[in-house]
């Protein structure tokens, strides 16, 4: 099936501007030697390759891959493209910007988008020479390193502001005012570490003290700072809450002073736990910056999931 005149006179303009990226043959014996032959021996369409004229060849070897191997035809070029800009460049005439720019203008024409051409560095590279690429790859390295030690002096900071907050909590008077600051200062925590918090919410008639959001997982949260380890029905009341939304939803119930022994080994049996125990003692590891939280949530979830284990010490948790 003949292609339209359209992509056919694209078609031949492209062979026109790729004419001179590499050598139309030579000898299988040359090391390192790309020519047409090769490149299109290695997409699969190495049928379409005709010795004689290299123009004529060229043309019949692109027309003949968009009819009969639509889906070789972006190989085919972006290779030719590849295997040029060495070539090229060894000759000393190395490729331009404004030849990728028709190249990508007549394949548009023909019908295709190859994002590889695309790629704006692969054009920028193309208008300077090795040693202003190496500076501009440096210069990009160097300042993608400094966001990085900015972003982590930042966070370290902020969690020295939010360890310092906790610790005066301990010493208010007022404790449902220091229990609804930690409720704010967790979700401060789940904030500066990307887990897209949710502030307390009530759902058909009860409370919900947050939730946040890791691996595609949503976590409800429930926080307790009660002068004594919270009791079995604390537990109960919470998992209640998990189990009344969807089957999906795991949790995280926060108890400065952790849970009681009898509540701990109540609620592993019968229904499976859904939710994870943090005490204060966690939470002044995780504001020390000693661990980072999405790996404390990923290495406790895990627990939970194979060991069926809701309370956990931290030292024992990160111990391998």
């Amino acid at each position: 099936m003949s292609l339209p005149l359209k992509q056919s006179r694209a078609v031949r303009e492209l062979a026109t501007v790729l004419y001179d990226f590499l050598p139309w043959s030579g000898s299988s014996a040359w090391k390192g030697h790309i020519t047409f032959k090769i490149i299109a021996d290695g997409v699969g369409v190495g049928d379409y390759w005709q010795r004689g004229s290299k123009l004529p060849g060229l043309v019949t070897l692109l027309e003949r891959t968009l009819e009969s191997r639509r889906d070789r035809f972006e190989y085919l070029v972006v290779e030719i493209v590849r295997n040029g800009l060495t070539y090229r460049e060894k000759q000393g005439r190395p490729i331009t910007p404004e030849e990728l720019d028709k190249i990508n203008g007549l394949i548009l024409e023909i019908g295709f988008k190859f994002p590889d051409l695309w790629d704006p560095d692969l054009r920028t590279s193309l208008s300077a020479n090795g040693a202003t690429r190496a500076k501009s790859h440096l210069e990009q390295a160097l300042h993608r390193q400094h966001l990085v030690v900015t972003e982590r002096t930042q966070r370290r900071q902020e969690l020295e502001i939010l360890r310092q907050e906790f610790i005066d909590l301990h010493e208010s008077s007022d404790r449902q005012k220091a229990g609804y600051q930690l409720e704010k200062m967790l979700n401060r925590l789940f904030a500066l570490h990307g887990l897209d918090p949710r502030q307390p919410f009530r759902s058909v008639g009860e409370q919900i003290d947050g939730s946040f959001e890791l691996d595609h997982e949503i976590y409800l949260v429930e926080v307790k700072w009660q002068q004594s380890p919270c009791s079995a029905g604390d537990l109960y009341a919470f998992r209640e809450k998990i189990l009344g939304k969807s089957q999906f939803t795991r949790g995280v119930f926060v108890s400065i002073y952790g849970i009681s022994l009898e509540a701990q080994e109540s609620i592993t049996k019968g229904k499976q736990p859904t939710f994870f125990i943090v005490d204060g003692h966690d939470l002044m590891v995780l504001l020390g910056g000693d661990i980072d939280l999405t790996t404390f949530l990923r290495r406790r979830q895990r627990l939970l999931a194979e060991e069926g284990r809701v309370l956990v010490p931290t030292s024992e948790a990160f111990a391998q």
